[in-house]
């Protein structure tokens, strides 16, 4: 079956990026990631396994197709497949792939976005990570809290890869200076059980909303991003009280901040830079597993001689277990450190093999596991028109 569909990918690809060549109303990319895993110490077991995702979206310009002005329309299909290593290998809680997700198909993001000069509204399916508390510089990194703060993906239901939920985004955006976003969500994407292929969402408003804003100032250096976020999201539904197991709390919040800095960058080598991200969030303990995240890393473009695109980095992500949430549960640990190291080769234009090396401190939180050293290699294979 996987096989059929990579062939018809490829037959998509070959005919409409012609098409799209000559009308210019859509833009299309298909990729193929996956992920060899091996964990060489500590946590649940030694095994090996690979897991994988193959993806493809298609965006569509309807002001070029002679609809309306300011319109476009975007699809997002995926297929993920393979094991859940966090769970049966490792035992870690911040999940050391961001690919990690198990056996499933569905379209993940469908959603109309009209413009209007610097305001912007979406509704639709939508990843909210996409716009929200992500890093530039840390999508070089495969675990997942470099993408979302655990402090938000871990307490609350989100709107996250791989169930993205209904939405209704606002965005002002002053070109090369600052943008603001406010989000708001269906309070829970469900499961692959309850909403088969991501085309079942069930808005229910006893599981309550999610409510996001954030703040951005941006530039660029030398043509590398740089910026600063901040920013505060409000869950309306119902959470435990860890100070009285009888009792439960109307609404859950946060908030974050993350930056990506261009640390050294000269026009004379445009391929050769090296950025710094950093990452924070935090939770009131009282209802929250995790109060506070603290992450970041440094990212090094282009450093080896004649390796203009490839990629190293070096990062850290630190999940701290709430005092109260220790208190009822003391068998658990005060928080999971996440150390990893990785280098992207640029192999052809469309592929790249990435060797990576984590460290987990305490995975899980749990003094039964000690502590993990996973390997692992991912390669990327990525088409657009």
């Amino acid at each position: 079956m996987k096989r059929y569909l990579l062939l018809l990918v490829i037959f998509v690809y070959n005919n409409c990026s012609i098409r799209a060549q000559n009308d210019n109303f859509f833009t299309f990319e298909t990729s193929v990631t996956g992920d060899f895993i091996k964990n060489m110490k500590g946590g649940i077991s030694r095994e090996f396994t690979y897991i994988g995702m193959e993806e493809l979206t298609l965006n569509f310009d309807l002001e070029k197709m002679g609809l309306w002005a300011g319109g476009e329309v975007f699809l997002h299909g995926l297929n993920t497949h393979g094991a859940l290593p966090s769970e049966s290998i490792t035992g870690d809680l911040q999940v050391f792939s961001n690919i990690e997700s198990g056996n499933y198909t569905g379209l993940y993001e469908f959603y109309l976005k009209q413009t209007f000069g610097n305001i912007s509204i979406l509704i639709g399916q939508h990843d909210l990570n996409v716009d929200f508390v992500g890093t530039e510089y840390g999508g070089t990194f495969i675990n997942s809290s470099f993408g979302i703060s655990p402090s938000v993906s871990v307490n609350v239901p989100v709107s996250i890869y791989p169930l993205a939920a209904p939405a209704l985004i606002v965005s002002y955006d002053k070109q090369n200076h600052y943008n603001v976003k406010l989000g708001l969500y269906d309070g829970n994407p469900g499961d692959p059980e309850t909403n088969r292929y991501n085309l079942q969402p069930n808005i229910d408003l006893d599981e309550g909303m999610f409510a996001i804003g954030q703040f951005e100032w941006y530039r660029t250096v030398n043509g590398k991003p740089e910026n600063f976020k901040f920013g505060a999201y409000y869950h309306s539904s119902t959470f435990q009280d860890y100070t009285d197991t009888l009792k439960s709390i109307k609404g859950n919040y946060g908030g974050f901040v993350v930056s990506d800095i261009v640390l050294l960058s000269s026009f004379a080598h445009p391929h050769r830079y090296f950025s710094l991200f950093l990452q924070g969030s935090v939770a009131p303990k009282k209802i929250n597993k995790v109060n506070y995240y603290l992450g970041g890393g440094v990212h090094l473009n282009g450093m080896l001689p004649k390796r203009f695109n490839d990629v190293m980095g070096v990062a850290f992500a630190y999940a701290n277990i709430s005092p109260d949430y220790l208190h009822l549960f003391p068998e658990s640990l005060k928080g999971e450190l996440a150390l990893e190291f990785t280098y992207k080769f640029s192999v052809f234009e469309y592929y790249t093999i990435q060797p990576n090396l984590q460290y987990i401190i305490n995975p899980g939180v749990n003094a039964a596991f000690s502590n993990a050293l996973v390997a692992l290699i991912r390669f990327n294979i990525s088409l657009s028109n």
